[in-house]
């Protein structure tokens, strides 16, 4: 009976993983189209061949899932008058017009993209298009890596086993995914206003999709061999690590006290252009954090950290 118990709980571990896991990827495909959509990334491919102007007929309002993504949106049908005189009617998503478009008319615009398809947007500020294409490859890793969590069980490997012990000694990993989707969300901000540093902004998004590449090479790793215990660092090494750690959270300081004085009140371009000292700053002190760790392990005072 016991056996038998135990294989239909395997069973049961085993589908509510699958079912999770396919969830997390559906969630993060929802989600990454939402957000090239809602931040004019997917209005802004292609090119104009012709313009308008469109006058809503009829709207209504939709979500919190539906065509528009996640969230609520105006949906809306309109007629379009074009430059050259001739009629037609679109629909609208993502609430590119509302109901105070009926006697608003809001200038359109045909685009041709990539000579296979074409597509009628309203033509709007979109600031925040470069956040959209800045999240769109990340958001797409999500939906196909998935999402890692001690529930529901993973059924294959005991990884779980010793997890928090062991990154309390691991000196940076544990800040690469946290690191590289604060740089990728600053650097998108960053690009809907002037920079404060040239290029600031493109930077921090590269350094951003890198860092999280670095992660997703990491979390590979983990699946395929568990939490590994770090080795303990000789008292040479702790002593640096303490040293590099006060000077990157110096340095990282100092700079971004520079961007905010060089661009107070321009905070989106501040944030881009502080988001890679500030993150010198949190690798700085992880690295104060961690080393004292290493000591008490090796003189005996702490605990041995459990493997997997």
């Amino acid at each position: 009976m016991r056996r038998g118990g135990g294989a239909v709980s395997s069973r049961i571990e085993r589908a509510a993983y699958v079912a999770w896991q396919v969830g997390v990827r559906l969630v993060a495909l929802a989600l990454c189209y939402t957000v090239f959509a809602a931040s004019g990334a997917l209005a802004s491919d292609g090119v104009v061949t012709q313009r308008g102007t469109a006058l809503a007929t009829r709207c209504e309002h939709v979500g919190p899932v539906g065509l528009s993504g996640l969230g609520w949106y105006w949906r809306c049908d309109a007629a379009i008058t074009w430059d050259d005189g001739s009629r037609e009617t679109s629909s609208f998503k993502h609430s590119e017009l509302t109901p105070r478009n009926r006697t608003e008319p809001v200038p359109v615009a045909w685009r041709e993209v990539d000579n296979s398809g074409h597509m009628v947007t309203a033509e709007l500020p979109k600031p925040f298009a470069g956040t959209g294409w800045g999240l769109l490859v990340p958001l797409l890793g999500v939906a196909i890596m998935g999402v890692e969590l001690p529930r529901p069980a993973s059924p294959l490997a005991d990884q779980w086993t010793g997890r928090r012990k062991t990154a309390r000694l691991q000196l940076w990993q544990p800040l690469v995914l946290p690191a590289g989707w604060a740089l990728l969300i600053a650097g998108g901000l960053a690009t809907a206003a002037p920079a404060v540093l040239p290029g600031s902004a493109v930077i921090t998004l590269l350094l951003g999709h890198l860092v999280l590449a670095t992660a997703v090479v990491l979390g590979i790793n983990r699946r395929r061999h568990g939490f590994e215990q770090p080795p303990l660092i000789s008292p040479e090494r702790r002593a640096r690590c303490e040293r590099a750690g006060s000077a990157l959270r110096w340095i990282g300081a100092v700079g971004a006290l520079f961007v905010l004085v060089m661009g107070f009140g321009n905070w989106l371009g501040v944030l881009g252009a502080a988001a890679i000292p500030l993150a010198l700053v949190a690798l700085g002190q992880r690295l104060l954090l961690v080393a004292p760790r290493h000591r008490g392990q090796s003189d005996g005072t702490g605990r041995a950290p459990a493997t997997s």
